[in-house]
């Protein structure tokens, strides 16, 4: 089971867009409130490219073989508006193993990569959002180290009656 674990390259843009599609795929199959524009991930390439070329974020990734990924991990800068302290956390924007893979080890390795990069920008704080019905998923964050911090509600507004 030889993986590296590595920061995201251009190169790597065709398989990261099908592990983007991927986590999207898992999260529309876990709740049907999670709803993707599938035109906006199969435009992946040309979005990744952007992400890849910004200086506040940061992709690493899980290469199982040359050229094959079997996971990655997003993290950014996030920029507090509401006068929170501190002013800018570190946020994980997305993370995501192939179900052969969960379970093996592999996010701890790009988390490690991903805090001290966050370390590096001074960055003390860092949070992420978990699907409600992602209870392996928000398991792992747990025992990654991982504590509940705020629990975002969700209200699907309906056309008022004419």
């Amino acid at each position: 089971m030889e993986v590296d674990i590595r920061m995201a390259r251009e190169a790597d843009i065709p398989e990261l867009a099908r592990l983007v599609a991927g986590i999207a795929a898992y999260h529309e199959a876990l709740d049907v409130r999670a709803r993707y524009d599938w035109d906006a991930i199969r435009d992946a390439p040309n979005w990744l490219r952007l992400v890849l070329n910004r200086d506040h974020h940061a992709v690493w990734v899980a290469e199982h073989e040359a050229g094959r990924l079997v996971g990655y991990l997003w993290a950014r800068l996030r920029r507090m508006h509401d006068g929170s302290i501190p002013p800018i956390v570190g946020y994980i924007s997305q993370a995501f193993l192939e179900q052969n893979w969960r379970g093996k080890g592999l996010m701890r390795p790009m988390l490690d990569a991903a805090f001290d990069w966050l370390r590096s920008r001074d960055i003390r704080v860092v949070t992420l959002g978990v699907l409600h019905r992602n209870w392996l998923g928000s398991n792992a964050w747990y025992k990654l180290g991982f504590s509940d911090w705020v629990h975002e509600r969700r209200l699907e507004l309906k056309p008022k009656p004419h």
